[in-house]
């Protein structure tokens, strides 16, 4: 019996050994997650500063600028209403007068254009005409010598075009 039970005492010594090995390995996991947990959250709060810093000076930023816009909105609005009726309507009348010149001005040169290039698109127009009727007599010529050498000159007619 001895010799069980110091194998016994033996295996209960091994299983404590390894339940405290177990134990130390779990306690040493735990300590290294507690460690990236501590390391994350001050990780987390020294961007959120930073952010928050970033937001604020953005923020800043955005405002500035809107008040710059607004203020140069309001000197330009106060300064159109110190203008008087007679200068807008002035303003009015020259804009007219400077459109009306300018459409003179299209509406001659367009005139003056036409006028000078009213024989060049005739002349062009006279010479597409005679290319277009010499391609057709000539193709009438063609077809008429091939029927004939098909169906001889008896039956051949010659067909006239009327442009």
């Amino acid at each position: 019996m001895g010799q069980l039970t110091n194998a016994m005492a033996q295996l209960r010594s091994d299983i404590n050994g390894s339940r405290q090995d177990r134990l130390s390995e779990q306690n040493a996991r735990i300590a290294d997650v507690n460690a990236q947990l501590a390391d994350f959250t001050v990780t987390r709060l020294s961007n959120g500063v930073r952010d928050a810093a970033d937001r604020a000076t953005f923020i800043r930023d955005n405002s500035n600028d809107v008040n710059r816009l607004l203020n140069h909105f309001n000197k330009d609005r106060q300064l159109m209403s110190r203008q008087t009726s007679q200068e807008r309507a002035a303003f009015v009348n020259n804009v007219a007068k400077d459109t009306l010149a300018l459409l003179n001005g299209f509406n001659a040169e367009h005139r003056s254009m036409a006028q000078q290039t009213a024989k060049e698109r005739a002349d062009f127009v006279a010479e597409n005409t005679n290319s277009v009727n010499a391609f057709i007599n000539e193709a009438a010529q063609d077809r008429a010598g091939a029927h004939a050498a098909f169906f001889g000159t008896a039956t051949a007619k010659k067909k006239t075009f009327l442009i």
